[in-house]
């Protein structure tokens, strides 16, 4: 079976070249492998963002509205449509490998319930203090309250190896990149993420590929580093006085 490399948060920022950022995260991804495998990227957007949609003009769609393919010349790549949605508590939930709008603000419980019944898949983001004081009880009533484990977690590569997080031994865990909206911080996109093995159909990978993350448990592998402490707290500078 090919093993895919998939960066399951990929955020694509306005001023950004979709295709050609897409198209250097896969040269990092493939270094990363050390061999052929299928890379995929899973879009995370934000409300006004649709680099989805720019992408559709130079690559070859499928019989699914949430996923393409783009050709390389030497492999395809699988970009899949997801977004990031905030909820009215403050909470980011992701939901990936769907064409389905959410808007921000509704309850956090009533958008896991929307993503839900559109197939998404919903993940609950890793974020620096976001799962802390009262997002962070509300991330464990929303935990709670799917028994079947149809919520996921999510990892990031901006999480410093010194911030451990006692949630992701219960529950499955989907790495992505997060890149931040700094200069050069684009240059993560692909360099840390998660590794299945499965195939993918032509025409529905966004189907096979849901089917494929629910089945993996917590048996998926990972690949890339955390953050280091001095890149952690130097984002962390940036974003401020970004502010």
């Amino acid at each position: 079976m090919p093993e895919l490399m998939i960066d399951a948060h990929v955020h694509l920022h306005p001023g950004d070249d979709p295709r050609d950022r897409l198209m250097q995260a896969h040269g990092r991804m493939m270094a990363a492998a050390g061999k052929d495998c299928l890379p995929v990227f899973m879009l995370a957007e934000q409300q006004g963002c649709d680099a989805f949609g720019m992408l559709k003009a130079s690559a070859r769609s499928t019989a699914e509205p949430e996923s393409l393919w783009l050709e390389t010349g030497s492999a395809d790549i699988l970009v899949l449509a997801g977004r990031q949605v905030v909820s009215a508590e403050r909470l980011e939930i992701l939901a990936l490998a769907t064409a389905a709008g959410f808007a921000d603000g509704a309850p956090a419980e009533q958008l896991v319930a929307a993503m839900g019944a559109a197939d998404a898949l919903t993940i609950l983001p890793w974020g620096v203090g976001k799962w802390a004081g009262a997002r962070g009880r509300l991330v464990d009533r929303l935990l709670a309250g799917d028994p079947e484990g149809r919520l996921l977690l999510g990892d990031n590569g901006g999480r410093p190896a010194f911030w451990p997080e006692r949630r992701f031994h219960h529950r499955t865990v989907l790495r992505g990149s997060d890149p931040l909206p700094l200069r050069g911080d684009a240059r993560r996109i692909g360099t840390f993420g998660t590794i299945l093995h499965g195939g993918l159909s032509a025409d529905r990978p966004g189907r096979d590929l849901r089917a494929l993350i629910r089945s993996a448990g917590r048996q998926a592998r990972h690949y890339g580093a955390p953050a280091s402490p001095l890149d952690f707290l130097g984002n962390q500078l940036r974003l401020r006085m970004a502010s």
